[in-house]
Formats: structure tokens, C-alpha cells, sequence
């Protein structure tokens, strides 16, 4: 009992020294600990040990992310751009002169996600696998330069700037910042060419309205009436470091009765 002790750990030992640069699989058995690295054995203590797993795991540490498998084997980059699009948006709980304050300036209202981990899983030919992350997302919706919001009654209310001409409004803009969870299903190799689907929970930490005035001076207001959790559908095409993706949120912008119905389309780019 105790040389089987002593050889699992000594295997675990070697898997954790050589995971930084190299790639294994390891199962438990009745026939003990076995491995399969860049030979097709592994002798411990003299004893030789045949590889018969078919088991997939490969380890890969990187300073800043983890994944299972090569990191050019996930397609979550680690930074995406992307421009965002309301549709679908109804103004029904407010007065007619007052609609259309969302029509956005589409090119300049982005979207900047950074995934500061990726998670993955694939079969042994690398040709279908699985893809998670962790990260940061902000939503910048650009709004007209004469106009920004705040809550009333707990209501979204769109207000006209005071003095626009005379203070110089160099931009009106609302942002919404959540932590980032997405998750894909991969066909191909990304470091040729993958296509991914899959989804996406945003759960968000802040939300705020900013006026910003020529010579730097700038205006906030935060935690405007935004749904907690935003989630959606993704696509994406992958050529090795480089990827474009087209995003859906179904889920309603802002909470119930407190702001107009709207969903959100997003196209971009990730390194």
C-alpha cells in the first residue's frame, strides 16, 4: 500500500514540475497511476508502466491565464472591441416628445470586454471542445451631446442639458460595467480556423451617465435603473490570434417599468 502511495505521488510531483512546458494525461485505475506525456511509458522505481488511457487532460500554466489545453486552443480572447445597436426599444411609459433619446451614434458606442481567464476542454483530435472565461465588460452607449439621463421617481428621465453652448458639451454618454462570463462551443483549431456559438451572463457592478465638457471638467451620475443580469447568444469566427464576433442580448436593458424595453446587437473584433 505504501509503494502505491509513494508512486501516485511521485507521478503527481512530475505532472505539476513539467505542466509549465509540457502536455499529459493521467488516469487512476485498478492497474494504479497511469501516463501519457511525449513517450508512450513512464517508469517509476523500476517498474514500466504501458499507456492505456484514453482520457484527455492537458494542463497549460500561463502568468495570467489558465487553461486546459494550449492557450492557442481556447477562442475567448483576451480582449475583445466590439460596437453596440439598441433594437426593439419602446418608449411607451413616456410622453411622445420625449421618445427616441436612446437613437444612438451606433459607431461610436462601443463595447471593451477583457478576460483575464479562459478555461477549456476538447477531444483528443482538438477538433470540438469547450471554452469559459472570466472578465470585465463595459457597454458605452453614446447619446446626443445635448441631452443625458436621470431617475425620477425611479424612472429613466432623458433631460436637456443646461447651457450647452456656452459650456461646450463635448460628449453625453451612458456606461454599463459587469463582471463577464462567457462560454462556447468550438469546432475547428483555433490556431488555423474555428467557428464558436455560444452565450454570455453579464451581471453588473455600476452604471453611470457621463457629461463630459471641453477643457476636461466632467458631470456623473450612477446606479440608473439597469437590470442586474444581462445575458445573451454569441457566434464567432477565429483565425489564430484574431477573431470576429456578432453578439444578441434578448434580455431587457433595464428593469421593468423604470426605463424603455431594449435589446442590444454587438459586432466586433478580439485579439
Amino acid at each position: 500500500m505504501k509503494h502505491s502511495f509513494l508512486k501516485i505521488f511521485l507521478a503527481l510531483a512530475l505532472v505539476v514540475a513539467c505542466a509549465d512546458r509540457a502536455q499529459a494525461q493521467l488516469t487512476l485505475g485498478v492497474n494504479g497511476i497511469e501516463f501519457l506525456g511525449e513517450k508512450d511509458s513512464l517508469t517509476l522505481q523500476g517498474e514500466q508502466r504501458t499507456v492505456q488511457a484514453s482520457a484527455i487532460a492537458w494542463v497549460y500554466r500561463h502568468p495570467t491565464r489558465f487553461a486546459i489545453g494550449r492557450r492557442s486552443f481556447t477562442t475567448i480572447p483576451m480582449v475583445e472591441l466590439g460596437w453596440n445597436s439598441l433594437s426593439g426599444v419602446d418608449y411607451g411609459l413616456y410622453a411622445p416628445e420625449q421618445a427616441g433619446f436612446l437613437d444612438l451614434s451606433n459607431w461610436r458606442s462601443t463595447q471593451v470586454s477583457v478576460n483575464f481567464f479562459s478555461f477549456g476542454a476538447f477531444d483528443r483530435q482538438r477538433n470540438i471542445g469547450i471554452t469559459m472565461g472570466l472578465g470585465l465588460r463595459a457597454n458605452n452607449y453614446r447619446l446626443d451631446s445635448s441631452l443625458s439621463l436621470t431617475k425620477q421617481g425611479g424612472l429613466l428621465t432623458p433631460y436637456a442639458i443646461a447651457d450647452v453652448s456656452s459650456r461646450g458639451v463635448k460628449k453625453s454618454k451612458f456606461n454599463v460595467a459587469a463582471v463577464h462570463l462567457p462560454v462556447e462551443v468550438m469546432f475547428g483549431h483555433p490556431n488555423r480556423f474555428a467557428f464558436s456559438v455560444g452565450g454570455y451572463v453579464d451581471m453588473v457592478m455600476n452604471s453611470h451617465t457621463k457629461i463630459k465638457y471641453n477643457g476636461g471638467k466632467k458631470d456623473k451620475e450612477h446606479n440608473l435603473p439597469v437590470n442586474f443580469l444581462q445575458a445573451g447568444v454569441k457566434a464567432r469566427f477565429t483565425f489564430r490570434w484574431f477573431s470576429i464576433y456578432a453578439e444578441y442580448q434578448p434580455t431587457q436593458l433595464f428593469k421593468s417599468g423604470r426605463g424603455p424595453e431594449a435589446q442590444q446587437w454587438t459586432i466586433g473584433i478580439g485579439f
